[in-house]
């Protein structure tokens, strides 16, 4: 019996020992770049509507993507309820851009969402664990043109895309983002079309 006992505590000590492994944490999640806040919000928001997520809200650099989406099943069974009619459980990735001194921060917060017992939308973050993806974005981040690395390239005119004017207020801002984000999704499908 005694060596049964010490065989449990000998193998429980190796099983707390391996688990003692640094474990992903929910965000936020910080990058840096050297490119400024809008030019990193196009690439973000392609990114994003090319992953299948829909823009929910865009305030200036702060902004949110959402997709239904099926949480882990422990989740899914203790936390989300399916009896809500009209409700899905969501993946939500909300960024912050931030610019200072040359440098932009980006903070990202990936949440799950989802309808609870009585129907109200709880939330919960979501643990990016994959290392890889979190390397694909801070080298998308950090292979942003830079303001000093831009040079103007003179391109064929498109009669499916017209050009604006540089935009002079945060509205005007906006809009030219939304603009640009649809034209490079019509441009995905047609290569005829040439976003500026």
């Amino acid at each position: 019996m005694k060596r049964v006992l010490i065989l449990l505590l000998a193998i429980t000590t190796l099983a707390a020992a391996r688990d003692k492994k640094p474990k992903a944490q929910p965000g936020p999640y910080v990058f840096t770049s050297k490119a400024s806040a809008q030019t990193l919000k196009v690439l973000i928001v392609q990114a994003n509507l090319e992953e299948g997520y829909a823009l929910d809200s865009d305030n200036q650099f702060q902004f949110r993507f959402s997709k239904p989406a099926q949480m882990p099943l422990i989740g899914a069974l203790f936390m989300a309820s399916s009896a809500c009619p009209g409700m899905t459980t969501r993946k939500v990735w909300s960024y912050t851009l931030v610019e200072l001194n040359g440098m932009t921060k980006v903070t990202v917060q990936p949440l799950w969402e989802y309808p609870d017992d009585y129907c109200k939308t709880q939330t919960q973050g979501l643990i990016w664990s994959q290392r890889e993806e979190i390397a694909v974005f801070q080298a998308m981040l950090d292979k942003a043109p830079t303001s000093s690395a831009q040079v103007p390239t003179p391109a064929p005119a498109s009669p499916a895309v017209t050009p604006t004017p540089a935009p002079t207020s945060v509205a005007d801002q906006q809009q030219d983002t939304k603009r640009h984000t649809a034209c490079l999704a019509l441009a995905k499908d047609n290569p005829s079309i040439i976003c500026k």
